[in-house]
């Protein structure tokens, strides 16, 4: 038991990261300000910045705060960060066609490739362009399920006749 214990705390010390970039961005990126967002979610600003802060240990979201969060601004990248560390797929509305699959796989490694370019410009990666090309590579294998999704689709529709 201890040994199993032991080697989940590594894997969320390894993996956690676009977990704590998602709420990061969820508050940083939203239409709403940090200053709009805290007192609709009952904390202080700087509690809400402390608490989206990826490079502390201190001071984390709860998961009640991570879906008010997500309620407030109506962008649900916790969730969908916390469905690839539990290797959930969600599943889209209508299932994209092959053709649309292979457009998004190409936007999201395009995506990828720029991001590491912008990144690596200064020859330096920080912690933060680190997690901003995790982000993007998250969103490329996402693209990738989605078109391997649409290939067997199109399979199995064809089988069916």
């Amino acid at each position: 038991m201890a040994s199993r214990f032991a080697h989940v705390c590594i894997y969320q010390e390894k993996t956690m990261d676009h977990i704590d970039q998602a709420i990061y961005d969820t508050v940083h990126n939203s239409e709403l300000s940090a200053k709009q967002i805290a007192p609709l979610m009952g904390v202080g600003h700087q509690v809400l910045i402390n608490k989206a802060n990826p490079q502390t240990e201190t001071h984390k979201m709860s998961l009640r705060e991570a879906v008010a969060l997500q309620l407030i601004t109506g962008n649900h990248a916790i969730y969908r960060a916390m469905g690839m560390e539990l290797s959930i797929k969600t599943k889209q509305a209508a299932p994209l066609g092959i053709l649309e699959s292979v457009l998004k796989v190409g936007k999201e490694h395009g995506d990828v490739l720029a991001m590491i370019h912008k990144s690596m410009e200064d020859g330096k990666l920080t912690m933060r362009e680190q997690e901003q090309c995790q982000r993007e590579i998250t969103e490329a294998i996402e693209a990738l399920m989605d078109l391997r999704e649409a290939v067997l689709e199109h399979s199995k529709k064809q089988i069916k006749g």
